[in-house]
């Protein structure tokens, strides 16, 4: 009898726990997030590999979860990604995969957000195993940019949102991104 109730309290310990974070690549990501007096819920994780290496768990968390990415993209709502790096990378090929990304996440905006990406991209110094960055958007104030819980800029407007969103969730024929991160990040 007392195996059974240790049994009992044991798995229901582990469950408390475990409801509270989902585990993606070795990396525990909390299930829900605030941004000033909205808390937002995961929608999903995913992890990004080059050449078979883990190289960052992300997760989406937004106000009610969705598996459409164009909606997500669109949405002038309050919405965070988070990146938890898996491995050191050199920032040179990191600055130059965002780069890339923005022009398919941008498209014809692309020229006219040049100066808020630039501002961006000079934000990257470093990618460290362990990193933690933050991209944080609330209407009306734009898209804070964390490393390592560090204020490095805030950018405004929902159309460079938009394009940083679209880097992760943009689903067309010209520009794939990272189907498994995307679809994990969408919970599907």
């Amino acid at each position: 009898m007392f195996k059974k109730v240790l049994f009992v309290v044991l798995a229901l310990s582990f469950a408390a726990t475990t409801a509270f974070a989902v585990e993606t690549g070795g990396v525990i990501v909390p299930d829900t997030m605030s941004i000033t007096n909205d808390e937002l819920v995961l929608n999903g994780t995913g992890i990004r590999k080059k050449f078979g290496f883990k190289v960052y768990a992300a997760g989406l968390y937004l106000k009610a979860r969705t598996n459409v990415s164009q909606d997500i993209i669109n949405a002038d709502q309050p919405m965070a990604i988070t990146m938890t790096w898996k491995r050191s990378g050199p920032i040179d090929k990191v600055t130059n995969t965002f780069s890339d990304g923005f022009q398919y996440g941008a498209g014809t905006n692309y020229d006219s957000l040049k100066p808020d990406i630039n501002a961006f991209l000079g934000t990257l110094v470093k990618a460290e195993k362990n990193d933690i960055w933050k991209y944080l958007y609330t209407p009306g104030n734009g898209t804070a940019i964390y490393y390592n819980d560090v204020l490095a800029t805030t950018i405004s407007g929902l159309e460079f949102k938009k394009a940083l969103f679209a880097i992760w969730l943009l689903e067309t024929d010209a520009f794939s991104g990272d189907k498994g991160l995307r679809d994990g990040m969408l919970g599907n």
